[in-house]
């Protein structure tokens, strides 16, 4: 096997963590019980995958299958907290809630409006290279919920900062399928807010 197509096949388990269609499936991930539980478990595969990503060589087929899971999980939390806030919404009585007040904390950074081309180069970057091509703006968590409910399945990625903190960045279309945003928001920074709402749902 040549170097190059090794270095694909490489990249392509990878990029497993970043947003994969399968990952939806539930085939290959044990379903979650409850929101708290999933925000441990995203919490325990993004230190999983770090710790994959960070070793030399790189220990990419773990980073692969902890990526797949995390997914599961990601989904999971955001379906949960986004079914309470429906509920509050049908009960008239989502205004001035504690929930809606954590909801409208500024949680990820997002970058709109955007070409088609601008979303495949977050890709197109190569593992562990995504970064927002301009300075977006700040987003409440509760539009952040939507853009990752509705992200798109192949154009993602992610970074590593100086603090081993874990960047995850996501490519969003409108309903009719032209490009919308991209968006990234720091993993454990999520899973610590997730916390407190799940405190309060």
């Amino acid at each position: 096997m040549f170097e190059t197509e090794a270095f694909l096949i490489k990249s392509y388990e990878v990029l497993y963590f970043m947003g994969n269609i399968s990952f939806l499936t539930g085939t290959n991930a044990t379903a979650t019980r409850s929101i708290d539980e999933a925000i441990y478990q995203l919490e325990n595969t993004s230190v999983l995958f770090l710790n994959s990503w960070n070793r030399v060589p790189k220990n990419l087929k773990k980073a692969a299958r902890t990526s797949g899971e995390a997914m599961v999980y990601l989904d999971h939390i955001v379906n949960e907290i986004m079914r309470s806030r429906d509920y509050l919404k049908s009960s008239s009585i989502y205004k001035g809630s504690p929930l809606k007040n954590l909801l409208d904390v500024h949680k990820g950074i997002a970058l709109s409006p955007v070409t088609r081309i601008e979303q495949a180069n977050i890709e197109a970057t190569g593992p562990g290279n995504g970064i927002l091509p301009n300075p977006g703006s700040p987003i409440t968590m509760e539009r952040l919920l939507n853009k990752i409910k509705h992200r798109r399945h192949d154009y993602a990625n992610f970074r590593v900062g100086q603090n081993n903190e874990h960047t995850f960045i996501i490519t969003v279309d409108k309903p009719n399928q032209q490009p919308d945003s991209i968006v990234e928001f720091v993993v454990r920074d999520f899973c610590d807010h997730c916390t407190s709402i799940s405190a309060i749902i």
